[in-house]
C-alpha cells in the first residue's frame, strides 16, 4: 500500500498501468470512506487512490486492516485545501488508464470493469451513466428528510434501466446545460460519477491548464471533457451509486439545509481571497448558485468565449427556490442588465418559466409514471452495492458496433 500519513512522498514502484482508478477525494468522512474502501477492494481490481484532506488522517492501523496491498494508494495533505486543490491532488495520484472520480460517501456499481474494458476495445473516451435521473442511489442512514424525515434512511434506489448504450454529443450537451443553469450536468461527459480515459484528461490539460476549477469541481470538469470528447457513451447500467451522507451536498438538499451566505460556508472560505465571484450570479451559497459560477468559468475557457449561462433562467430558478436570497438575485440582474437588455431579461424570465414547469412535470412523471423500486434496510452502500450485484442481470455489451459507419 502506497500511504502518506505524514507529509512525505512514497514511491509506488514499478508496476503496470491499472486498467481503472477509483479516485475519492475526502475530507473528515472517515466512516463512510472506509467502509467504501472495504467494499472497492472486495468487489473490483481497480487502483483505489484517496486524496484526504480531514483534520486526523486515517490510523495507520486502520490501513493496514486493509490487507490492500498496493492497490490503495492514500495521502493525507496537512492544511485545509480548497475542493478544487483536493480534487487536482488526487488526479495527481492516479495512475490508471481511465478514471473515475467519486464521493466519500459514494460507491462504484457492478461491472464497471467490464464495461471499461469495452469502452477501450471500441477507443471511447467518456461514459456516463446517467442524465437527469439517477439509475441507483443511496441514502445513509443518518440522513433526514425535511418532508419524509427518516424514510430515506438506509435505503436504496434503483430507476428502470436497459443496459443499452447510447452515442452523445457532446458539444450539444453542453449547450442544453449552459441553458439551463443549476439542474446539473444533463448528459455531459465527466470524471466525476463517469468515467474517461486518462488521454481524454490529458488532452484537457494541455489544452485548458488544468482539469477541475471554479468553486464545483464536477461541472467545471464536465464542461472542458465534453468539449474535448472524441467518442463519448452513456451506458444505461448503475455503474456508480451515488450516496448521499448528511454532510454531503445531497444529504443537506434532503434537509433542506444547503443554503447560506456566500462567505458562509467553509466550502467557499478555503477558496480565500482568490476567490473572485461573478456578480452575475446570485451571491449566496446554493447547489444551484455554485454549479452555475463554475460552469461559467469552464464556458469562459472555451474558445471564442462565445457560450453562457441562460442567465434568465437562473434568476427564476433562484428565486423559485431561494426566495429568501431575493436580495441577492436582484443585485445579480443588475448587473446582468448592464449588458443584457429588458426585451431579452423578459423573454428570457418567460421562457424560463415554462423551462422550471417542464422539469416539475419530468420530474412528477419520473416519480409516479416509472418510480424507481426502493430497498430498505441498507445499513451501508458496500451492501447497496451488494444486493444490486445479487439481483441484477450483469452487463452485455451491445450485440452491434454502436460506432458503425461513425469516425
Amino acid at each position: 500500500m502506497t500511504a502518506d500519513v505524514a507529509g512525505a512522498t512514497v514511491a509506488q514502484g514499478g508496476r503496470d498501468r491499472p486498467l481503472l482508478s477509483i479516485i475519492i477525494p475526502s475530507c473528515n468522512r472517515h466512516a463512510y470512506l472506509v467502509s467504501i474502501l472495504e467494499t472497492l477492494l472486495g468487489q473490483t481490481q481497480a487502483e483505489l487512490v484517496v486524496s484526504d484532506n480531514s483534520d486526523q488522517p486515517l490510523e495507520a492501523d486502520v490501513l493496514q486492516g486493509l490487507h490492500a496491498g498496493n492497490r490503495v494508494v492514500y495521502r493525507h495533505h496537512v492544511g485545509k485545501l480548497s475542493v478544487v486543490e483536493n480534487f487536482e491532488r488526487a488526479l495527481g495520484l492516479a495512475s490508471g488508464e481511465y478514471l473515475i472520480f467519486i464521493g466519500d460517501d459514494d460507491c462504484v456499481g457492478p461491472c464497471i470493469e467490464d464495461i471499461v474494458r469495452w469502452a477501450r476495445r471500441h477507443q471511447v473516451d467518456a461514459l456516463v451513466s446517467y442524465g437527469e435521473r439517477f439509475v441507483a442511489n443511496y441514502f445513509w442512514p443518518e440522513v433526514t428528510s425535511k418532508y419524509f424525515g427518516g424514510g430515506y434512511a438506509g435505503k436504496m434506489f434503483l430507476a428502470p434501466h436497459t443496459g443499452g448504450v447510447r452515442i452523445l454529443d457532446t458539444r450539444q450537451e453542453i449547450r442544453a446545460a449552459a441553458s439551463r443553469p443549476g439542474v446539473g450536468l444533463g448528459e455531459m461527459a465527466r470524471a466525476y460519477h463517469g468515467i474517461v480515459s486518462r488521454e481524454l484528461v490529458e488532452r484537457v490539460i494541455q489544452k485548458h491548464g488544468q482539469l477541475f476549477g471554479g468553486v464545483s469541481p464536477d461541472i467545471y470538469s464536465a464542461t472542458l471533457l465534453s468539449h474535448e470528447a472524441r467518442r463519448a457513451c452513456l451506458v444505461d447500467y448503475p455503474f456508480v451509486i451515488p450516496g448521499a451522507s448528511p454532510r454531503s451536498t445531497a444529504g443537506e438538499g434532503a434537509a433542506r439545509q444547503d443554503t447560506d451566505k456566500l462567505k458562509g460556508r467553509e466550502h467557499i472560505t478555503r477558496f480565500g481571497d482568490q476567490l473572485q465571484w461573478d456578480d452575475r450570479i446570485p451571491a449566496f451559497y446554493s447547489p444551484v448558485t455554485v454549479w452555475s459560477y463554475s460552469q461559467q468559468k469552464a464556458l469562459d475557457k472555451l474558445p471564442g468565449h462565445g457560450q453562457c449561462l441562460n442567465f434568465p433562467r437562473l434568476y427564476v430558478k433562484c428565486l423559485l427556490q431561494y426566495w429568501g436570497h431575493r436580495a441577492a438575485v436582484r443585485a445579480a440582474v443588475g448587473h446582468w442588465r448592464q449588458h443584457g437588455s429588458l426585451p431579452e431579461l423578459l423573454g428570457g424570465v418567460a421562457s424560463a418559466v415554462l423551462g422550471e414547469l417542464s422539469a416539475q412535470v419530468r420530474r412528477v412523471w419520473y416519480r409516479f409514471a416509472t418510480p424507481p423500486k426502493a430497498f430498505s434496510g441498507l445499513q451501508t452502500i458496500g451492501a447497496a452495492h451488494d444486493h444490486l450485484q445479487q439481483n441484477l442481470n450483469a452487463w452485455v455489451p451491445p450485440a452491434q458496433d454502436v460506432f458503425d459507419g461513425r469516425p
